[in-house]
């Protein structure tokens, strides 16, 4: 490249209007060297208002030389002597004077711009205003400055606060992690009801903020002991719920990122120690007032520290744990602007667009982390709404409200605003605005216009026809066998006799007050017919009644609705027992084709009756091959019953099962149940296998299937 072009590129036309201002960077900056990834940074630490600026090598060359009693024309010519292909253009420096500017780090001897001076006032006080609506933890309220008390806690607890300590808080907590697991039944069971219950959750209210005291004592406490400054304590609302917080931000300023790990893991730490006493105490007190406080504080000292504060996918404090353990500062930002860099690189095209990867390995964080922390975060907030939904219904469908707001409709919105931008203002150029509206046009047919298979699949077992299958027809004690297993059957024949002695008594009792008034009726007749005729519906009442008791008698004989083969599992104990209404007895094993018998999800039921096309049913044992289907019965109305153990995860099934139902055949949440015929070459009469069954359905773009499915999501678990 000539010296025409290079000098053509690093000249700005704008330059005459700053050459001759010498600005400085404020008295009250404190500088901290940094490394990150082998590449030196500068932290600038602005101590009137608490925050922290981060600049590379780059920056921090053209920053160094603001001394205010240079000029830019001068820093330029300095610059200039010393050229190499990192050399600043003056459009990099005017750049960075307008970053340092919106960022208040500089001062001049010129008077400032009121105006400028109160717009950029009003633009940060709305910005703050707004992260309070979006965030509950930006309304803090603080109270005092703790750095001197935080001083004296670290001479006390020194003689603690070394590898003895760590070693001792090893000892602590391994043996509870380890108990924990051998009575993870005992902590796990009924849970949503103890901890959702109006009692205790008043105790949670009390117990959480005390908990969190000590969070944020301990995150005090080890930025202290680092060298660091803390002017700020009070109390933040959490979902109007007041928590104690402790500002320890100068700990961003140590130059070591072991001493910021620390700073950051100390609350976790000392949750942990606090969970591992909350539960040994839970192991040693008898039930009551006292053990249910110490199960409320080892939930609260331990979920929320492994879901919340150190999942690094949340940003609090494992996030920035792990921000300074791979030394990417800001991770969750950059990583979201990676992958904007990435589509207005690779999709539209533009050369101009700056990749917010600076040092060697970070792209490869950016693109793994910000995807999995979207979905993460869609996860724990609709769980959390979910969770409280089935206990209180308006403040859970208040959070789902409130969560799809948050992680769907704001980053939806500054997407279609940078779209937009890029787009229809035509910042990307035609080139970009072309292969933006390209890409926009494809997601749009892919997602309403291509059809797409649909398929709903379930779990089955084979089992037998609903008349195959013997059951009581009326409650009572086995009497008599008169079939025997493996005896052939035909269809009405009987198979054992019920004896029910209440209703024989009640029967004969019957049958004499029927006597009595066929007598008076008989006499009637021959004296008076005007009398016969009012005895004449007392008769027919009481032989209604009658013929109502000798057909729950002719019930008391079993028979067998099927012609087959008698299977009649524990026979011998048969004899004596007392059977309800309804009750299996027996089996029928026909020749023909097994049945096949699902339940189907609630949100699952219209699709499958209204929509399905074809039913193929495949069985474990031959998976290479499927056999066609066809609905026979459908139950009517919703249940919870299963139709067999093996569909339920006590069985090996995948429907949850009650836990207080010891026979595992009681779901959790209610189902239709359907029954499928076989064909008739179907070969297998293994009576109570699992059978994997799919629907399909007529083809449907995604889109439709995506609303279809959120709005599911709603009707199932929020009854919206």
């Amino acid at each position: 490249m000539d010296a025409g072009t290079l000098g053509a590129q690093l000249v700005s036309s704008h330059w005459y209007r700053v050459a001759g201002i010498a600005p400085r960077l404020r008295d009250h900056l404190r500088l901290h060297a940094h490394r990150y990834r082998g590449q030196p940074w500068t932290v600038v630490e602005d101590r009137l208002n608490g925050k922290f600026h981060r600049f590379d090598a780059q920056a921090w060359r053209i920053m160094g030389l603001l001394d205010g009693r240079h000029t830019l024309e001068a820093v330029w010519q300095q610059l200039a002597s010393e050229a190499d292909e990192a050399t600043p253009s003056q459009d990099d420096i005017l750049a960075l004077l307008g970053q340092l500017h919106g960022m208040d780090l500089l001062a001049t001897d010129t008077l400032p711009d009121l105006g400028e001076v109160g717009d950029r006032d009003h633009r940060q006080a709305r910005k703050r205003r707004w992260s309070k609506v979006m965030n509950p933890l930006a309304i803090r309220v603080p109270i005092f400055d703790p750095d001197r008390l935080l001083g004296r806690l670290v001479e006390w607890l020194r003689p603690v606060l070394n590898r003895g300590g760590a070693l001792a808080w090893l000892l602590w907590v391994l043996p509870a992690i380890v108990l924990a697991a051998s009575h993870w039944p005992e902590l796990t069971h009924n849970v949503s009801e103890r901890l959702l219950a109006l009692d205790n959750l008043l105790m949670l209210a009390l117990l959480f903020p005390l908990v969190k005291a000590l969070h944020e004592l301990a995150h005090g406490i080890a930025c202290k002991m680092r060298g660091g400054e803390v002017h700020d304590m009070g109390v933040m609302l959490l979902l109007l719920l007041p928590v104690p917080y402790v500002e320890a931000s100068s700990s961003w300023a140590f130059p070591r990122k072991r001493d910021r790990m620390l700073v950051g893991a100390a609350g976790m730490l000392i949750e942990i120690a606090i969970a591992a006493g909350a539960f040994y105490l839970w192991l040693w007190l008898e039930p009551g007032t006292p053990k249910a406080l110490a199960y409320d504080v080892a939930v609260l000292a331990s979920v929320t520290t492994v879901l919340f504060n150190g999942n690094p996918l949340l940003r609090y404090d494992g996030y920035y744990v792990l921000s300074d353990a791979i030394e990417i500062p800001n991770l969750a930002q950059r990583a979201t602007r990676y992958w904007g860099y990435l589509f207005e690189s690779r999709l539209l095209g533009r050369r101009d667009a700056l990749s917010p990867a600076m040092a060697p390995g970070e792209s490869g964080w950016f693109i793994a982390y910000a995807p999995l922390a979207f979905v993460y975060r869609c996860i724990v907030m609709f769980s959390i709404a979910i969770f409280v939904a089935t206990q209180y219904y308006a403040i859970g469908m208040l959070l789902a409200v409130w969560s799809v707001g948050m992680t769907l409709g704001m980053p939806l919105y500054k997407g279609l605003g940078r779209f937009w931008s890029l787009v229809v203002a035509r910042e990307a150029g035609r080139r970009g605005q072309r292969a933006a509206l390209a890409v926009l046009g494809a997601l749009l047919v892919l997602l309403f216009a291509i059809p797409m298979p649909l398929r709903t699949q379930v779990n089955g077992v084979l089992w037998l026809p609903e008349n195959a299958i013997v059951r009581a027809g009326q409650r009572g004690f086995v009497e008599q066998m008169q079939a025997q297993p493996g005896q052939r059957l035909a269809p009405g024949q009987p198979v054992l006799n019920l004896v029910e002695p209440v209703l024989a008594a009640q029967r004969a009792v019957q049958q004499a007050r029927r006597d009595t008034v066929q007598i008076r009726y008989d006499a009637a007749v021959t004296v008076d017919p005007t009398l016969a005729a009012q005895v004449a519906p007392a008769l027919a009442r009481e032989n209604q009644v009658l013929a109502h008791l000798d057909e729950r008698h002719e019930r008391l004989v079993v028979r067998s609705g099927a012609s087959g083969q008698l299977w009649l599992p524990a026979s011998e104990d048969l004899q004596g027992r007392y059977m309800r209404q309804g009750q299996v007895m027996a089996y029928v094993v026909t020749p023909t084709a097994p049945r096949v018998r699902i339940i189907v999800d609630q949100v699952d039921e219209n699709l499958i009756r209204a929509h399905t096309r074809r039913i193929l049913v495949k069985v474990p044992f031959d998976p290479g091959r499927a056999w066609p289907a066809t609905v026979v019965r459908a139950v009517p109305s919703a249940s919870r019953d299963l139709p067999s153990a093996a569909l339920g995860r006590q069985g090996g099934g995948g429907v949850v099962t009650d836990p207080r139902d010891d026979s595992g055949r009681r779901a959790l949440i209610s189902h239709f149940e359907y029954e499928l015929a076989l064909p008739d070459d179907f070969p297998y009469h293994l009576i109570g296998s699992r059978a994997s069954v799919r629907f399909e359905h007529d083809m449907e773009p995604v889109g439709y299937r995506l609303w279809r499915s959120v709005r599911r999501l709603f009707l199932g678990y929020f009854h919206a």
